[in-house]
């Protein structure tokens, strides 16, 4: 983790030409802003620190030191592109889409980059179903179960920073080699079966019995959803793809069976926020709320909303009752910090910076924040 931090500090300093009496003015006067392979560069830099354990402030801190270089909305136009480059290539790649969707997961803590990690996600969740669709089994029956072949199977030993990936054609026994190999690949390949094991063998087996079962019943179609959790696990499905408009009228249907819901309504909410819906999202979640008073969940991203919406003085009570709820959630603190900010009480945001702080003490954004307030700079 030290060597992939070195190298990425050593890499910023010789790009942007940092000394001791840089600032952040001067470099912003002076440098032209990021090239596309800059970007792509720093994102793969980014994606291997999550799968290190990154948390939610390291993220935030991340595109904090490049911001005067680059802004979020820049970032959102550089992964559009980005996304049609990845999706149109023919070779698959899961590591990198469940990065992208961990990114996702990431990023919604802070509204300021919660739009990059919506894009991520989406990118990440059709490049999965993508790799999904496209793999390519030869299969030989449970007695040739050791030259089953699987075609263009990525298993990369590092992320390409160009973006492209060579497949490789292995056999089981191979593949058994590499998870041996890699606690990380198993880790992730575990992920994507469904189990919750990291035991190369377990793996293995399990892969093959799914393909078994998939042979099986080649026409397989899931029956229409009878309950109100049949409903609502079709919708999860078709979220996990990106299909917000499918899932949200699979929750309709959950609610129609079962309206006192608050997960399902929840849900619906998030859903709509993925497609900009903001005001309807809004209506979800207040029903939501109504059925959960008490989940901090739903009041931190119902004040993620208003703050997207610039609706300050309800996001900001939305954070209140969020920290009510849950005060150990620093990303909260942080989040009230910055909308008392923007509504000119830098006391009350000093206050706050300094709260998530004392609970996660190498929140570094939140630290410089604090400092340019303490020092006049806001």
């Amino acid at each position: 983790m030290q060597g992939l931090l070195s190298r990425l500090w050593q890499w910023l300093k010789r790009l942007f030409g940092l000394d001791k009496t840089s600032s952040k003015r001067k470099l912003a006067q002076e440098l032209p802003p990021l090239s596309s392979t800059d970007y792509e560069f720093l994102y793969m830099e980014l994606l291997e620190g999550i799968a290190h354990g990154w948390h939610e402030g390291r993220v935030l801190k991340f595109f904090h030191t490049l911001d005067h270089r680059s802004r979020p909305r820049d970032w959102v136009t550089w992964l559009e592109g980005y996304g049609k480059k990845v999706l149109s290539s023919s070779a698959p790649n899961q590591i990198l889409a469940a990065r992208m969707m961990r990114l996702g997961e990431l990023a919604q803590s802070f509204p300021e980059i919660e739009q990059i990690g919506v894009i991520s996600s989406k990118i990440g969740r059709e490049l999965y179903a993508k790799t999904a669709e496209n793999l390519v089994w030869e299969y030989d029956g449970p007695d040739g179960a050791e030259q089953t072949v699987i075609a263009d199977f990525p298993i990369p030993e590092k992320i390409d920073t160009s973006g492209e990936v060579v497949p490789e054609t292995l056999t089981l026994d191979e593949l058994l080699a590499r998870l041996q190999d890699d606690p990380e690949l198993a880790r992730m390949m575990g992920e994507q079966l469904g189990i919750e094991t990291t035991d190369p063998d377990t793996i293995i087996r399990t892969l093959v019995n799914q393909f078994e079962s998939s042979q099986l019943q080649p026409n397989n179609h899931d029956p229409l959803p009878q309950t109100a959790d049949e409903w609502f696990e079709r919708g999860m499905k078709l979220a996990e793809v990106s299909d917000w408009e499918g899932a949200i009228g699979c929750w309709d249907q959950s609610l129609a069976l079962e309206p006192d819901s608050a997960q399902t309504w929840h849900n619906r909410g998030s859903a709509l926020g993925m497609l900009g819906r903001l005001e309807e999202a809004l209506v979800s979640f207040d029903y939501a709320i109504a059925l959960a008073p008490e989940d901090p969940q739903i009041w931190n991203i119902r004040g993620s909303v208003f703050y997207n919406l610039e609706r300050w003085s309800e996001a900001l009570k939305c954070w209140d009752k969020t920290l009510e709820l849950d005060p150990n959630y620093y990303p909260g603190w942080y989040n009230r910090g910055c909308v008392l900010e923007i509504l000119e009480r830098k006391e009350d945001a000093k206050a706050s910076y300094q709260k998530a702080l004392d609970i996660q003490p190498d929140f570094e954004v939140a630290r410089a924040r604090l400092n340019d307030l303490l020092e006049g700079k806001s």
